[in-house]
């Protein structure tokens, strides 16, 4: 899942952030979120998050629970399906 941030949501996000970590911590734990972080500093501001689900749907309704999701400081989300072909996330 991508996330791209809205323009001039630098100190929503700031003030949302302790939050947003907390949610996706519990998703986490649960075994769903497997890794996340944000893009490097030469990107628009924004994140990557790999989750194990049945479906792209399922996701996107989890998500819709995050507190950035809420506050809206997300301009895009996108959800792809994807499939590991060499590795393994553990």
């Amino acid at each position: 899942m991508f996330y791209t941030y809205a323009e001039g949501t630098d100190d929503t996000r700031d003030e949302h952030r302790p939050a947003h970590r907390a949610f996706l911590k519990e998703l986490h734990a649960a075994g769903t979120l497997k890794v996340c972080g944000p893009w490097g500093p030469e990107q628009p501001p924004g994140g990557m998050l790999i989750f194990e689900g049945e479906s792209a749907s399922e996701i996107g309704e989890l998500l819709d629970g995050d507190p950035f999701q809420e506050v809206g400081v997300v301009a895009d989300r996108s959800i792809k399906s994807w499939g590991i072909v060499i590795g393994d996330l553990g």
